[in-house]
């Protein structure tokens, strides 16, 4: 791909470094996932009082796809040119241990998330590229189903929004990965990337390569008809005349293979098992898995989610190890390569779709009103019979993103809501949408949200009953 022009004026640029990127630390939010004590649970640090809630929490029914996903995340800041993440051979290369020698085909995905602090990398644009490669015989052929990508500023700051905001439009976003995940859900298309590539044998090319000033994230879907290896790399901005810059070549990023792992590396994860303090560590590798299906019951049959007044019904979204709400699943992707300081899991699965059915039926003889919401309950609180919530949230965001919901009513009518949610540490939810029921009616909701990174999992879609019905924070209509 090539983007657009970026290039400024030398003092432009200085100026412009100063003043969206020398805070670039404040700029992004930081998620709980660097350690955590595994046993006993470590308290939340706040001195609200927490409220208990008794309910029923059930695993997310359904699993992962086997869609490789290639996940670019470590070191999460880059600070000078090198190699992030890369799958070509190490064979004749300077540092071979940056290389994991695996070559992707037919589809795949891959997903990018990386910061920058301009006031340390001096006075050149660093750049993000992804270099693709036909090691093969044989030409080989690459289509971008999708493609899109972020910058913190001024693409989409972290800017104060409502908790709760109909996103019907797409106008509601803080940070790219919020916005990232938000243009994917609505299959909306970013201009200005080749959606064709052609791979001659022994070719390699640039997929894009983007400028990295504050914060970047980035998602692509991929097919192609045989193999080839990627490599997300950083490169520095080449001076021009004048002051100005110009953006990296080809013959400069197939260079930057032969440089070692990017710097600083991130915190080295916690053996899987290990006593004591748990480190997950950052992802780059390739993990299983762009997408759970799920159908949500909890019949014996295994074909309805059967909801009686005053029930209360919990699925966990995004758990991880020492957060499971009990359940004891981790739905965290496996990796199928890695570098042995990263993650072991793509704990957080940034960028992955959760695409969840819900069967909702009224298992009485009388109305019913089914409320659904996204929350996110205390980790540390384990148990599959309640959840566990701050009275006052204290101001630590662990979830900003959209979620979707489409369901046809009993009447024949078509319903579509999308609903901007920001949600702080222990926070609860009233229902975003409620749907009447009649007895022994099943109304078929379906619930889709793709991960954003930055956020802190995990989080439970609830389902409340009633009898009465409730004002809604968003009523069932179009």
């Amino acid at each position: 791909m090539s983007t657009r022009n970026h290039n400024l004026g030398a003092l432009w640029c200085a100026c412009l470094f100063y003043l969206v990127t020398a805070s670039s630390y404040a700029d992004v939010p930081k998620n709980d996932m660097s350690n955590e004590k595994t046993q006993p649970s470590k308290p939340a640090p706040t001195s609200s009082p927490r409220v208990t809630v008794p309910q029923v929490v059930l695993p997310l029914p359904g699993s992962l796809d086997s869609v490789p996903l290639f996940n670019s995340n470590s070191p999460e800041i880059v600070l000078q040119p090198g190699v992030l993440l890369s799958t070509f051979p190490g064979d004749g290369k300077a540092h071979p241990e940056a290389h994991l020698n695996y070559p992707l085909q037919g589809r795949f995905d891959v997903f990018f998330h990386h910061i920058t602090n301009a006031s340390k990398i001096g006075p050149r644009t660093l750049y993000l590229g992804l270099l693709i490669g036909n090691l093969s015989e044989k030409k080989v052929h690459v289509e971008l189903l999708n493609a899109v990508s972020y910058s913190t500023k001024p693409d989409s700051p972290f800017i104060t929004l409502d908790p709760i905001l109909d996103n019907k439009h797409g106008k509601h976003h803080a940070g790219p990965g919020d916005r990232v995940s938000l243009d994917q859900l609505r299959n909306k298309k970013q201009h200005g990337w080749h959606r064709r590539i052609g791979l001659d044998p022994g070719e390699s090319k640039v997929v894009y390569q983007l400028p990295l000033r504050n914060g970047r994230t980035g998602a692509l879907k991929i097919e192609t008809d045989g193999p080839v290896y990627l490599a997300s790399l950083a490169a520095s901005a080449k001076e021009k005349s004048f002051g100005r810059e110009q953006e990296p070549e080809l013959a400069e990023w197939q260079e930057v293979l032969n440089l070692p792992l990017g710097q600083p590396r991130d915190k080295t994860p916690s053996v899987p098992g290990a006593p004591g303090v748990l480190i997950y560590g950052r992802v780059a590798g390739v993990s299983s898995g762009s997408s759970w299906q799920g159908y949500l019951t909890n019949d014996p049959d295994k074909s309805r989610l059967s909801l009686k007044p005053g029930e209360s019904i919990s699925f966990p979204i995004s758990t991880i190890t020492g957060g499971t709400h009990g359940t004891k699943q981790v739905q965290a992707a496996p990796m199928l390569v890695r570098y042995p300081d990263t993650a072991y899991l793509a704990h957080g699965n940034y960028g992955l779709l959760y695409d969840l059915t819900l069967p909702l039926y009224n298992d009485t003889d009388q109305e019913s009103t089914a409320g659904i919401c996204i929350q996110t309950p205390l980790k540390d609180w384990n148990k599959a019979d309640s959840l566990q919530f701050f009275e006052t949230p204290p101001d630590r965001i662990f979830f900003r993103g959209t979620v979707k919901f489409d369901w046809i009513d009993g009447r024949g009518k078509h319903h579509k809501k999308l609903i901007h949610l920001v949600q702080k540490q222990g926070q609860r939810s009233a229902p975003l949408i409620e749907i009447p029921l009649k007895p022994k009616e099943q109304v078929n909701l379906q619930c889709s949200l793709i991960y954003p990174a930055d956020c802190t999992p995990p989080q439970v879609l609830t389902v409340t009953v009633n009898t009465a019905g409730s004002a809604g924070i968003l009523p069932a209509s179009n």
